[in-house]
């Protein structure tokens, strides 16, 4: 069994003071995801590939918004 995953990237800012944090989420679907050019993905790819080594990483092309765009997709096997 596997539990498949993709990055969502968000911004959140903190209301009191302002600051602004950049949030990688793991989504379940990939229209959830967030849609990178290549050179995007791969920083992307490379960080989150550091951090989260139980799941195995890939950048995959999505027509979902036309040609040219790229999604990262991870998958964990489970059991």
């Amino acid at each position: 069994m596997t539990n498949e995953f993709w990055i969502a990237a968000n911004i959140i800012f903190d209301l009191g003071t302002g600051e602004k944090k950049d949030i990688l989420m793991l989504v379940n679907h990939e229209i959830d995801a967030t849609f990178f050019n290549r050179g995007d993905a791969e920083l992307y790819y490379t960080f989150v590939t550091m951090r989260a080594k139980n799941i195995v990483w890939k950048i995959e092309p999505t027509n979902l918004r036309g040609q040219g765009w790229f999604v990262i997709r991870g998958v964990q096997n489970v059991g």
